[in-house]
């Protein structure tokens, strides 16, 4: 019997960013296949949802289904514009990469954690501004 581990062996496969970033680019196509759905689904839902009463106009039901799917929306977009940014931006260095440009240690590391860092900016500042849209004006 062989007692080897397999390669790479989770016990002993020592993390990088590059493999961490690969492991992210393939979770957000999967997001966004998946909140693009779930989008779609809440649109539809959203639009049958309008009751008429006598006394008023039309309005939106305030029940408890209603008010946990508008939360599980919000979160679905957060998601879906994180998802977006990183794979944009994971996909431009996929370019780069294709044309053979970035793939020495020190050029990965720094291209991967600058991937992380602009998802981050970009998420913030696009829900800065879409609440900011919302909200104030």
């Amino acid at each position: 019997m062989n007692n080897k581990p397999t390669s790479p062996h989770i016990q002993i496969y020592k993390w990088n960013i590059s493999s961490l970033t690969s492991i992210m680019h393939r979770i957000s196509g999967v997001v966004l296949y998946a909140t693009v759905v779930v989008l779609c689904w809440y649109i539809v839902y959203y639009a049958y949802q309008v009751n008429y009463n006598e006394q008023s106009n039309y309005h939106n039901c305030e029940c408890f289904i209603t008010i946990f799917l508008k939360y599980f929306y919000y979160i679905t977009l957060f998601a879906l514009v994180s998802a977006l940014y990183y794979h944009f931006f994971n996909g431009i260095r996929h370019l780069f990469w294709d044309i053979g440009k970035g793939f020495n240690i020190d050029c990965s590391k720094k291209t991967g954690y600058m991937v992380i860092i602009l998802t981050i900016l970009a998420t913030i500042l696009s829900m800065a501004i879409a609440i900011f849209l919302r909200y104030y004006i």
